[in-house]
């Protein structure tokens, strides 16, 4: 007898719900502060972004992690921010509880697959009249423990093939059938957010992780670089004919907070005429240093001079030093 794929998975799923109830990771704990820096990412989420994202109990399970900053969509003309599972949008124009709204990414993705029947009246399903789909068994766990109607929406599809795995569709969100991790942990929120971000184009300037900066009291803030300030140290001023000498770099922003991850080259002119251009291997750490060591040997008498320049995206600044050759 042929057996179709659409069975096998729905055999495989039914085995595989019926384990206890799922245990997650703990979610981040909020903290007061109207501002989080995500080092997975690179991102900050804030203000009514970060009090949605918290919302919640786990809620890099169900959003993930920001892979985008926020940015004025001006398609939507709303502030909007990507994570890996969702996004999230700015509407200032409705009341305050309802200004950050989650996008419904699952009706914007959504196209028909190949559908599993599932048995009418079965007491491991649930009905939603409101779109005439059901949930059920390892979904329906999942979904009542994770906010339900309120947080996914309504289910827009049943039970679906889709790249070769069961999966379901709601307003706001897919889940996705995992036979292959433990038991407890075989419900996923697919990645949407970052399906939706290509499908759209993203401007891949918003992807890319924000400035950011240590304070006194050792938490990251955002740092918006407008200009460069570059400085640059011989650790010795005197040394003899034969040697080594080490060069550090300083790179400041326009508010002089240090810059971190400038690249830097320099160019070394010694008494002798000779003439070296150099790479540092190392960019700037979070103090905004970088430093190399240069040897010489056998130079006359006379003063060497040291050309720098630090680059950080759009900008470019450079620097003079020097150090005196003498016996």
């Amino acid at each position: 007898m042929k057996v179709s794929l659409s069975a096998v998975l729905l055999l495989c799923f039914l085995a595989l719900s019926t384990g206890g109830k799922p245990s997650f990771a703990q979610g981040e704990i909020p903290t007061p502060e109207a501002r989080r820096y995500f080092p997975q990412t690179g991102h900050f989420v804030s203000n009514g972004f970060l009090q949605e994202y918290d919302s919640i109990s786990n809620p890099e399970l169900i959003y993930g992690l920001p892979i985008t900053s926020a940015y004025l969509d001006t398609n939507k003309g709303h502030i909007v921010q990507y994570f890996e599972k969702t996004r999230f949008e700015s509407v200032p124009e409705n009341p305050p509880e309802l200004r950050v709204q989650v996008s419904d990414l699952g009706w914007l993705m959504y196209t028909p697959g190949q559908s599993l029947p599932t048995p009418e009246n079965y007491p491991a399903c649930r009905n939603y009249p409101e779109t005439g789909n059901r949930v059920c068994y390892a979904f329906l766990t999942f979904f009542d423990e994770h906010g339900g109607v309120g947080q996914f929406g309504y289910p827009i599809s049943n039970f679906e093939i889709h790249e070769q795995r069961i999966v379901q569709y709601f307003q706001r969100a897919r889940l996705e059938w995992h036979p292959e991790l433990p038991a407890g942990e075989r419900v996923r929120v697919t990645d949407l957010g970052e399906q939706y971000s290509i499908l759209m184009n993203v401007d891949p300037e918003f992807r890319k992780p924000e400035d950011v900066f240590i304070d006194n009291a050792g938490n990251n803030r955002a740092q918006v670089v407008l200009d460069l300030n570059v400085r640059a140290f011989a650790e010795q001023s005197v040394l003899p004919q034969t040697g080594d000498v080490t060069i550090a770099v300083t790179v400041h922003d326009q508010n002089l907070i240090p810059v971190a991850g400038a690249g830097i080259t320099m160019t070394v002119k010694l008494p002798s005429g000779q003439e070296q251009n150099i790479f540092f291997g190392t960019p700037t750490d979070e103090h905004g240093i970088s430093k190399y060591t240069i040897s010489f040997k056998n130079q006359p008498i006379g003063l060497a001079e040291i050309r720098v320049q630090a680059s950080y995206r759009e900008f470019q600044k450079k620097a003079l030093t020097s150090f005196r050759i003498w016996r």
